[in-house]
């Protein structure tokens, strides 16, 4: 094929892999600052006999929906397993902050 021609193709299709890429490790960057204030909240709500609980619900959520979508897209089972388990996972914890806060 013709320079030109894959050029074309590319511009085209109006998706910028370096966008793409830069969008992908931003979001990465961000996942981990907020499991890295997610911990340190945790930390401080069990040193301080907070119930705690909430924080995690949250992250097991995200991890939930996040692998149910990508067995969506990849039909991989272990994403449906991931996702059902952190769901799982995440319910109890939000159960158990509740009840600890009734």
């Amino acid at each position: 094929m013709d320079k030109e021609k894959i050029l074309e193709k590319y511009r085209s299709e109006k998706k910028d892999e370096g966008k793409d890429y830069d969008n992908d490790y931003s979001d990465n960057q961000g996942f981990y600052a907020m499991c890295f204030l997610a911990i340190l909240l945790m930390t401080y709500q069990i040193f301080n006999d907070l119930p705690f609980g909430d924080i995690a619900a949250l992250l097991f959520a995200f991890m939930a929906v996040g692998g149910f979508y990508r067995y969506k897209l990849r039909k991989d089972k272990r994403d449906l397993y991931f996702s059902l388990f952190t769901g799982m996972v995440g319910l109890a914890f939000l159960i158990w902050y509740v009840v600890q806060t009734i």
